[in-house]
C-alpha cells in the first residue's frame, strides 16, 4: 500500500515569507554597501585635502628660504613698501608706504613679492612672501676698542603658499637676524 501525504497544508503555511526575509537581507547589504561607499568616499577626499595642504606647506618653506637668501646678501634693497621689502612701524596711524605691508589674507598679489616662475611645481599659484625690518640695535657683545661698532637687524618674513587647488593657503612666518654673532 502506498501512502501519499499532502503537502498543500506546508505551503499554504509559508505565504512568502522566505521573500520577506531575503528582501529584509539584500536591503540591509545595500545599505552597508551604500555606507561603505561613502566612507571610502570621505577617506579620498581627506587624503587629497592632506596632500594639498602638505604641497601648500613645501610652497611656503621655498618662498622661507627664498627670502632668507636674500637677506644673507651684503645688501638688502631699500625697505620702502615696493618689492616685498616693508618697515615696522610701531604707530600703527603711520601712512608711509613703507610701513602699510599686505594683508597675509589677502589673495592678492599686491605688495608680495613672488618666487621665480615654476620654483615650485604643481601648484595652482606660486608663493610669494614680504620681508618686515623690525629694528636694528648696536651688538653689544662686539669688541670696544674696534673702530666700527657692529650693528644686528631683525627682520619678520611671511610667506605665503598654494596647494594644487586655489582652496590650500598656508602662511609661515619667521625672524630673522642679520649681523652680530
Amino acid at each position: 500500500m502506498r501512502k501519499v501525504f499532502k503537502s498543500s497544508s506546508v505551503m499554504s503555511s509559508q505565504h512568502g515569507a522566505a521573500l520577506i526575509v531575503s528582501l529584509v537581507f539584500m536591503l540591509i547589504l545595500t545599505i552597508i554597501g551604500a555606507a561603505s561607499m561613502q566612507s571610502a568616499t570621505m577617506q579620498e577626499r581627506m587624503a587629497g585635502n592632506a596632500r594639498n595642504v602638505e604641497q601648500a606647506f613645501q610652497a611656503a618653506e621655498a618662498a622661507l628660504r627664498q627670502a632668507e637668501d636674500e637677506l644673507s646678501q651684503t645688501s638688502v634693497g631699500p625697505f620702502n613698501g615696493s618689492g616685498g621689502l616693508y618697515l615696522w612701524c610701531a604707530d600703527p596711524t603711520d601712512t608711509r608706504v613703507s610701513c602699510k605691508a599686505p594683508d597675509w589674507k589677502d589673495r592678492g598679489l599686491t605688495g608680495w613679492k613672488t618666487v621665480a616662475t615654476d620654483t615650485v611645481a604643481g601648484v595652482s599659484q606660486q608663493p610669494d612672501y614680504i620681508i618686515e625690518e623690525l629694528n636694528t640695535f648696536a651688538d653689544s657683545s662686539a669688541a670696544l676698542d674696534s673702530d666700527k661698532m657692529s650693528t644686528m637687524a631683525f627682520y619678520r618674513v611671511t610667506s605665503r603658499g598654494y596647494g594644487s587647488s586655489d582652496r590650500a593657503m598656508v602662511v609661515l612666518s619667521i625672524m630673522y637676524k642679520r649681523g652680530g654673532n
